[in-house]
């Protein structure tokens, strides 16, 4: 095995027990929890930054300031709520199967996570080192992160190029 297959198993592993740890509940409210707090700054940002940081300048300093506490401040909140969903389940009798799914739900997470650092790798040399193409796993993930190109900016997609196996 080659080192980059070492390390995608390492990662995968990791997030295959941490995920186990935390259960499927703790997992899929922490991933809803991420995008929730980030629309929410997002769309609210602006708004809050006239009312907040009214006399803050220059703006783009008042509207930064504004989502940062606009994240903080619904990542907390939804992370109580994600508190009392893994109480429940715990005290539900749940407590193994949400272990086991968060475990499927952290493989996901792990392979999802090594697919975007070879989308990062890829605008390196790395991708065209010896140890890369002797791997056996990173065409795998190449073929994943090829599905991800047209999600990407037009400037960041047009740079990814990866060479057959």
């Amino acid at each position: 095995m080659a080192t980059f297959d070492l390390l995608a198993s390492g990662l995968i592993g990791l997030c295959i027990i941490v995920s186990m740890m935390r259960g499927m509940i703790a997992e899929a409210a922490s991933l809803i929890i991420w995008i929730a707090s980030f629309l929410a700054a997002k769309t609210f940002a602006v708004p809050f930054s006239e009312i907040a940081f009214r006399s803050f300048e220059p703006r783009p300093l008042a509207v930064s300031l504004s989502f940062i506490v606009l994240f903080a401040a619904a990542w907390l909140l939804q992370r109580c709520l994600r508190s009392l969903l893994t109480g429940a389940a715990q005290a539900s009798g749940l407590g193994g199967i949400n272990r086991l799914l968060g475990g499927a739900f952290g493989a996901l997470k792990g392979i999802l996570l090594v697919t975007l650092a070879v989308i990062v790798c890829s605008f390196t040399d790395l991708p065209q080192t010896d140890g890369w193409r002797q791997s056996v796993s990173a065409g795998y993930f190449e073929s994943l992160a090829q599905f991800a190109v047209p999600y990407l900016p037009a400037a960041l997609a047009d740079k990814i190029q990866y060479q057959p196996l």
